[in-house]
């Protein structure tokens, strides 16, 4: 409980969700800091897990936000295996205090679609904040469409979740993964070009973009 506590002082506090759940802060780290940013969290985050994997991501395009810390699994089986002492806590969260102009913002999500992939050709990301009409018929057209050009999606990661607390505005999230911004650029242009991608536009339903941005994975600690 005092962890939960500490930990909304300077963010948010999260309640679980039914599937694997993600949980998402934002942070505005000072300039200069972000060396010294990564290796706490990696001080920090580089233990084994129950489930899941802890993540710091840098962000482009988004107001306000520097990193994204990124906390994924089963939310029944959440957390540490060896849990840190409330003391290690306070120590890692003073620390990391130092550094942040402020952390603006979080949320919760489920995943409800992930395509696996290589993660070293999928470590940025083009993340679109949106809002399906109709979320069921949204997900529907998007089974097809990614189905329809897995050959020109290749080892790249690509996913879809909902937005249960906080975020933008958005509903739900989707994004599209390459090596590099490069790399995502040019395989959004080829994906525009296909008929699955009109298809998908026509059969989704309307959907209303709040906001799109780029993340890129700085660290992925996923030991299970």
């Amino acid at each position: 409980m005092k962890k939960l506590i500490l930990l909304f002082v300077i963010i948010t506090t999260f309640s679980v969700t039914a599937q694997t759940s993600i949980r998402v802060i934002n942070l505005d780290v000072k300039m200069g800091h972000e060396d010294e940013v990564a290796r706490l969290f990696k001080s920090y985050h580089d233990v084994e897990r129950k489930s899941g994997a802890a993540v710091l991501n840098s962000v482009n395009y988004l107001e306000g936000v520097t990193h994204q810390v990124i906390f994924a699994g089963d939310p029944s089986n959440w957390g540490e295996k060896v849990e840190k002492t409330n003391s290690e806590w306070e120590a890692y969260i003073g620390k990391l205090r130092t550094h942040l102009n402020a952390a603006n913002g979080a949320m919760v999500m489920t995943n409800l679609r992930w395509r696996s992939g290589d993660r070293e050709k999928s470590k940025v990301s083009k993340i679109w904040e949106v809002i399906p009409e109709n979320p069921t018929q949204f997900l529907t057209a998007y089974d097809k469409f990614i189905k329809a050009i897995n050959g020109i999606l290749g080892d790249r990661i690509t996913s879809v979740t909902s937005i249960d607390m906080g975020g933008l505005g958005g509903t739900h999230s989707t994004s599209l993964r390459g090596s590099d911004l490069n790399d995502v650029i040019l395989l959004e242009r080829e994906i525009q070009k296909t008929k699955a991608f009109q298809d998908f536009i026509k059969e989704r339903g309307e959907v209303k973009l709040v906001k799109s941005y780029l993340s890129n994975n700085i660290f992925v600690f996923n030991r299970n």
